[in-house]
């Protein structure tokens, strides 16, 4: 079992977590596309109904449906005809992508540029980490995209809830500090807390919630180490695809390799294939 946040003692955490109850957004979206993919006997026409009745919403999976990246036949104009051509799998990745997006708007240019850095990486992140699942066949790539969707997502909450400023933050992690130190020293707390809390909260898979402690190896106690390990390599690869930069260029997680049973002398092809599928994926809106 992984160590879990403990908001009753973190006083910066809690503070974030009592306020995460206002979004109604991402829980209903989000929960209810992982539950009809997990209990539904005929998961197909309930994901169809689950997602047509808000026609704002569908219009977001079709737009990212008919992206390049599918390069599907012919242009579909319903989510039934998505699900028939891409399946039920990819539209319920879709359909997390589409209901995560809200979370990463900003009330003002700077948020919103911020956080636009954040939905980018994200969405890079969990096209990578489904891609990862190829070359892992005991990783669900389902839940690996959506750990790598979700991973930011604790950045964006500290950003709206939080005690303090991310503009802040922000220059702690220009001064060279770390991420999640720049984040404990001006929120008491850190994203990836904050996201395997809310997720926790809003009553997700434990392997999804705690697919999202990605920034540590885990100990050989802990669980759920293949969903934070590719979680883990495919942010790293993110931000090299961002950067345009090799693998020699900067630190990428090399204790994922094993843990993903991925040979570590290949690790440079592996990134630069990497990088090949967000770049061929341009998934946007």
């Amino acid at each position: 079992m992984s160590a879990l946040p403990q908001p009753e003692s973190n006083h910066g955490l809690g503070v974030v977590l009592e306020k995460v109850d206002n979004l109604a957004v991402l829980p209903h979206v989000v929960f209810k596309v992982l539950e009809v993919t997990g209990d539904c006997d005929s998961p197909a026409a309930e994901m169809e109904r689950a997602i047509t009745i808000d026609p704002g919403f569908s219009s977001k999976i079709l737009t990212l449906a008919n992206s390049s990246y599918f390069g599907l036949p012919k242009r579909v104009t319903s989510i039934k005809e998505a699900l028939m051509f891409l399946g039920y799998k990819s539209v319920r990745n879709l359909a997390m992508t589409a209901g995560a997006f809200d979370m990463f708007v900003g009330k003002n240019d700077e948020e919103s540029l911020r956080r636009r850095m954040w939905w980018r990486h994200s969405v890079d992140s969990a096209v990578c980490a489904k891609w990862l699942a190829k070359l892992v066949p005991k990783l669900s790539a389902d839940e690996a995209y959506t750990c790598g969707l979700l991973h930011y997502l604790g950045r964006t909450l500290l950003d709206r809830f939080g005690e303090g400023s991310y503009t802040e933050c922000s220059h702690f992690i220009e001064g060279g500090m770390s991420i999640c130190e720049a984040e404990r020293q001006i929120f008491g707390c850190d994203h990836v807390e904050v996201a395997v809390g809310a997720s926790l909260k809003w009553g997700f898979p434990e392997s999804l919630a705690l697919g999202l402690q990605y920034v540590n190896p885990p100990k050989p106690e802990e669980g759920f180490k293949l969903e934070r390990a590719s979680t883990a390599l495919a942010s790293g690869i993110a931000k090299l695809a961002k950067q345009g930069r090799k693998v020699d260029d900067a630190e990428v997680p090399l204790w994922t390799f094993p843990m993903l049973q991925l040979p570590v002398d290949q690790a440079a092809t592996i990134v630069e294939d990497g990088i090949a599928e967000i770049t061929a994926a341009q998934l946007s809106f």
